[in-house]
């Protein structure tokens, strides 16, 4: 089995050293590289080959890996299935694991010691296995066994009771419509209210606001809705 790999990273040094590795292995055919998410997907539209694997490399910041998953997870959504997705990155933030996780990455690769553990990790996770750190194993492994609650960031105190309802639905993959009907509010109301959800979180639009809801806990399916058009 020769296994489609794509990657995104943030830090083109480090995507370097990624197509480096990838390319010692005959397995392994490298598809396309990208640095960002729009050069990302005018790589994979204008590609022919439709990936097994996604590694999503080390980011520009602490939000961007979760930022970036959720980019391959909507590039796909119309897809009866998606690319497989491995987190190669140093950021080794629990928080940061936890929502990668909750978003669905198959795979979490930390501080890797030598190129055979990513090469290793690669069919197991394209076959559909799950591959991950020791040390990343054994922390959410830890977080799951106490079903330990990631402290609240501070922005989400503002919230209203009914904001703090909605943005759970809005991150639950609801529209404005299906929010009110859930609700019995308004549609009008519920724009308003997302409106203010938008500027108190300080973001620009719904998969913004979902993503960060996701970080700090909110949506029961986290890990496979993604917020449809208002």
């Amino acid at each position: 089995m020769r296994i489609n790999l794509f990657i995104l990273s943030e830090d083109p040094v480090f995507l370097a050293g990624l197509e480096a590795i990838v390319e010692q292995d005959d397995s392994v055919n490298l598809i396309g590289a990208a640095v960002d998410e729009s050069r990302g997907l005018r790589c994979l539209k204008s590609n022919p080959l439709r990936p097994d694997v996604v590694i999503i490399g080390e980011p520009s910041c602490k939000r961007a890996i979760c930022r970036n998953v959720a980019w391959v997870l909507s590039t796909y959504r119309q897809e009866k299935s998606r690319p497989r997705i491995v987190v190669v990155s140093q950021n080794e933030y629990d928080d940061v694991i936890v929502s990668a996780l909750r978003l669905g990455v198959n795979g979490y690769l930390a501080r890797i010691a030598c190129p055979e553990e990513l090469l290793q990790s690669l069919p197991i996770v394209a076959r559909g296995g799950a591959a991950f750190s020791p040390t990343i194993a054994a922390r959410f492994s830890k977080y799951f066994a106490t079903m330990q609650r990631l402290p609240e960031p501070p922005e989400f105190s503002r919230l209203t009771s009914r904001e703090g309802e909605i943005l759970k639905l809005l991150a639950d993959g609801l529209n404005n419509r299906q929010i009110a009907r859930r609700l019995f509010l308004a549609e009008k109301t519920v724009r308003n209210y997302v409106s203010r959800i938008f500027t108190k979180l300080e973001v620009h639009d719904r998969a913004a606001a979902a993503l960060r809801a996701r970080d700090a806990g909110f949506g029961e399916q986290a890990d496979t809705a993604l917020p449809q058009p208002a």
